[in-house]
């Protein structure tokens, strides 16, 4: 039996670069322009969508909030990616460090408005002197999306 090789594997180290905003990352998946490589076209077809039901003004502000919070951390996970194997980088870290404090403020903001999200949200708050953990919905009531 003759032994053959089919292929080497050859990784690129990542370079900084282009980067996406935060709405365009959570769509392309990465934060990183360079690394939005696709691997096939498809055509997407349309599905007949069923209108959704109005949502009230509080559920589209909650909606909006949920969101920037969603897309700043898609984008800190992905820089955490990267800094795992580029720790010296300050563009990345300064981003980061930014980026966390952005998160922070977001979430004190949806405590304040709505309920935590998480437990040390609980001090934002404005539940009159009670402990406000139980105060938002359960995530399959619905009114977390």
């Amino acid at each position: 039996m003759q032994e053959e090789h089919l292929a080497i594997a050859s990784i690129p180290i990542q370079q900084w670069g282009a980067l996406y905003d935060e709405k365009e990352a959570m769509a392309a998946g990465t934060i990183f322009r360079d690394l939005n490589k696709p691997f096939f076209a498809a055509e997407i077809e349309k599905k007949d969508i069923k209108e959704a039901a109005p949502k009230s003004e509080e559920q589209r502000e909650r909606e909006t909030l949920l969101t920037k919070i969603a897309e700043t951390s898609f984008l800190l996970d992905d820089l955490t990616l990267y800094l795992d194997t580029h720790m010296s980088d300050t563009q990345a870290l300064d981003m980061y460090s930014q980026k966390t404090k952005e998160r922070d403020e977001l979430k004190k903001q949806f405590a304040a408005k709505f309920y935590p999200l998480t437990r040390d949200c609980i001090i934002y708050c404005e539940s009159g002197g009670k402990f406000c953990w139980q105060d938002g919905p359960m995530p399959w009531e619905g009114a977390c999306v």
